[in-house]
């Protein structure tokens, strides 16, 4: 999933869920489910998704072209 950031030169924030508990409770509140990864993007949580999906998301709303 990193790879899609990358390919359009996205900054983001990799937070390592499995290792930090405080992270992980945080992606279970905004996701509202325990499995990863998750991805939010502007506010929008998208759960238990691959690169693909994340790709697909952002073109659909116009943030990379």
């Amino acid at each position: 999933m990193v790879n899609v950031f990358e390919k359009y030169g996205l900054e983001f924030e990799y937070r390592n869920v499995a290792k930090d508990r405080s992270q992980f409770e945080e992606m279970v509140h905004k996701s509202g489910q325990h499995s990863s990864p998750c991805v939010e993007i502007d506010g929008q949580m998208l759960a238990d998704v691959g690169g693909d999906e994340v790709e697909d998301y952002m073109r659909r709303h116009d943030l990379v072209a």
